[in-house]
């Protein structure tokens, strides 16, 4: 063993696999756009990302006039019957959907609307006036795709998971009182009678869809955070009622890692306590804020811009520490292709840091069938092995999100006689650009281009 094998903060051993890698924690709610035209050609850049589910919420604002997912487009006139085809208006969303399959994306779909940030007036994001109605509204969704209800040539298509609205804990902007005073106002929020609305609805729907669709997954209901306040009441309402939702999913944005994973412990904790035990949990909206702020410098380039090395590097590192956690499904979010939640840098037009760390992982996504065992000695710095199923080829990805070292001696096991070995590098200059690497008895020496955060992605073909 040579002195750089003993010193190493990063180690890996590829002939002890852990757990299998889960593709499902790599999803997004970016999908093709509805304008072909424009944006076919980012079809291309999806399919490098190689994102597994894409989840339907806010895919009807980004497609602006199209008509797709959201139930006031699918249903636009409540006063009709649900119980007839010919009132639903499927066409738009059924496109849209056969786009994502084309790619390779499994549909996660959202009943309900995309967020509406009108103040104190909504239309769409207004609570529901008929709960049973808008059950039936959702069971004719439902229908529509497993059972090719209402498409002409009886086209079906099998989603298997449906999710019951999107952050009814939010302020003023998806389940809200017509007028109302603002939910967050201390003295007079009406944020118990929200919630209270909302739990009923919640159970009415998914008793609506089990008893009709047994076999699809069923739950919600995407909250901003992992609030207990809100999930505690709808599982004992759900229990009361005899009926278990299949997965729990809320939201994370920040810049500390261990706080998406300690909300899924405490969910984990709660669960057992209401006696649910096994449910799914998914985070359908993740993503880095910098510490500036929301949207702070977003389409600009700086270190710890929302787009930039920094968020490039904590999403890494979130996306590393998620295939050993509790999570089931994880989405990272963006709205647009542009803009602060998209991949692009709206001043230079070119591709943002973010892109090119979901490329990285969409690598590692497509070869890796096992886990294989990864420490790090330091904190700021997270390690991930993986190989494929026929031993062929190892990935190790070392994110360094905010550390201070600027060399970290890495060690590894069962690599021995590669046939080649690659290293690249994302940082604040470099986009996954080759770096050179010496590897000498079973140890070699990572670099950082600068004093920023990094990430190396080292491939091994065995």
């Amino acid at each position: 063993m040579t002195d750089l094998t003993l010193s190493a903060v990063v180690t890996a051993d590829f002939t002890h696999t852990t757990a299998n890698f889960r593709p499902a924690l790599h999803s997004s709610s970016y999908a093709p756009n509805f304008e072909r035209a424009y944006m076919a050609a980012w079809d291309e850049k999806l399919k490098e990302m190689n994102f597994d589910y894409v989840r339907s919420h806010d895919l009807g604002l980004i497609n602006g006039g199209s008509r797709a997912f959201d139930v006031q487009y699918v249903f636009p006139l409540m006063h009709l019957d649900p119980s007839k085809p010919e009132n639903y208006f499927f066409a738009t969303t059924d496109f849209m959907l056969d786009l994502q399959y084309a790619i390779g994306q499994k549909p996660f779909y959202r009943l309900g609307t995309s967020i509406e940030h009108t103040g104190l007036v909504h239309f769409a994001a207004e609570i529901p006036k008929d709960f049973d109605k808008m059950a039936e509204v959702f069971a004719g969704i439902v229908r529509h795709y497993l059972k090719g209800w209402g498409d002409p040539a009886g086209k079906v298509r099998p989603i298997k998971y449906w999710e019951i609205w999107n952050e009814p804990d939010g302020s003023n902007n998806m389940w809200s009182f017509n007028g109302g005073v603002n939910d967050r106002d201390p003295v007079n929020n009406r944020n118990d009678e929200r919630r209270a609305l909302f739990v009923e609805f919640f159970v009415k729907v998914l008793k609506r869809l089990k008893s009709e669709f047994p076999d699809i997954k069923v739950g919600g209901p995407a909250l901003c955070s992992m609030h207990e306040d809100w999930l505690r009441p709808i599982l004992r309402a759900c229990k009361a009622e005899g009926l278990r939702p299949d997965f729990l999913s809320w939201h994370c944005y920040g810049n500390d890692p261990d706080r998406m994973f300690n909300m899924v412990d405490a969910a984990e904790k709660m669960c057992k306590e209401e006696g649910f035990d096994g449910l799914e949990f998914i985070i359908n909206e993740w993503h880095y804020i910098c510490k500036a702020g929301w949207g702070r410098n977003a389409n600009c380039r700086a270190p710890d811009n929302m787009n930039d090395i920094n968020s490039a590097c904590y999403s890494l590192t979130v996306l590393s520490r998620l295939q050993t956690s509790r999570y089931d499904q994880a989405y990272f979010y963006g709205c647009r292709f542009y803009g602060s939640w998209g991949f692009y840098y709206a001043d230079t037009g070119e591709l943002n840091k973010n892109f090119y760390a979901m490329k990285a992982f969409g690598e590692i996504k497509q070869d890796s069938a096992d886990i294989c065992a990864s420490a790090s000695a330091d904190k700021a710095i997270t390690a991930f092995a993986t190989k494929s199923a026929d031993g062929k080829k190892a990935f190790l990805l070392v994110t360094d999100f905010n550390g201070s070292r600027m060399d970290i001696p890495v060690s590894v096991k069962g690599v021995e006689g590669a046939k080649s070995v690659t290293a690249r590098v994302l940082s604040f200059e470099k986009n996954l650009e080759p770096v050179a690497l010496e590897v000498k008895d079973g140890g070699f020496t990572l670099s950082k281009p600068d004093a920023y955060s990094a990430a190396f992605l080292i491939t091994f073909e065995l």
